[in-house]
């Protein structure tokens, strides 16, 4: 049986313009969005989604990714 490939949905809002870029790890979304929070600080409108985009696939809300953010972008472990 093949496995599923898992893909990761990052969202973000940036002066009204909403991007999404797809990451083929939790790493590489994190790592992304950390360099975006670094940039536009911690309130940033950031949010990570698995496989869709859709309320039951996210990963990440705006309040963990702030909240993350804050405590210096620590070690994330699902």
């Amino acid at each position: 049986m093949a496995s599923k490939i898992e893909t990761f949905f990052l969202r973000w809002t940036i002066d009204g313009n909403t991007t999404t870029a797809a990451h083929a790890s939790q790493h590489q979304a994190l790592q992304r969005a950390e360099e975006l929070m670094r940039e536009h600080g911690c309130d940033l409108e950031i949010i990570l989604h698995l496989n869709q985009i859709e309320p039951s696939s996210l990963l990440f809300n705006k309040k963990r990714m702030r909240d993350w953010c804050r405590d210096g972008f620590p070690v994330v472990r699902i």
